[in-house]
């Protein structure tokens, strides 16, 4: 597929810091409706995510609402280049199973793709457009 990160990520993306409480955390989740927060230091290097899942395992282990994300959210995070190409990040997102793949700028978010938003991309600009109807 034609393309780079930076045409498929969603750029107005949010992000948490470590410090953020697992109530922001999920309120952020719920209000913008998004199911992935990454999260990054004070120098906006991406130190982790929250997802929905992590959110979910946190609840069901009585977590309090004023836990600080850095206790449960997922530490190994791969991350894609701005540049790299869409190829790469189909093969990224399928063969680790990611469901949110944060985009960077020299080591800073700048964006997030999400599956949808690589289907979206794709019939949006590969397809060919639907024929007129008289």
């Amino acid at each position: 597929m034609k393309g780079h990160a930076r045409q498929l990520m969603a750029a107005q993306v949010a992000t948490a810091s470590p410090d953020t409480t697992l109530a922001e955390a999920a309120q952020e989740l719920a209000s913008i409706m998004i199911s992935g927060l990454p999260v990054v230091d004070a120098s906006g290097q991406v130190v982790g995510i929250i997802t929905e899942s992590d959110v979910l395992n946190a609840l069901l282990q009585s977590a309090s609402a004023e836990t600080p994300v850095r206790t449960i959210m997922t530490r190994s995070v791969i991350t894609v280049d701005e540049f790299a190409s869409a190829d790469s990040v189909i093969r990224l997102l399928r063969l680790n199973q990611l469901h949110h793949l944060p985009v960077t700028r020299q080591g800073s978010v700048v964006g997030l793709i999400t599956p949808q938003d690589v289907v979206r991309y794709f019939v949006t600009h590969e397809l060919p457009s639907p024929p007129d109807v008289a």
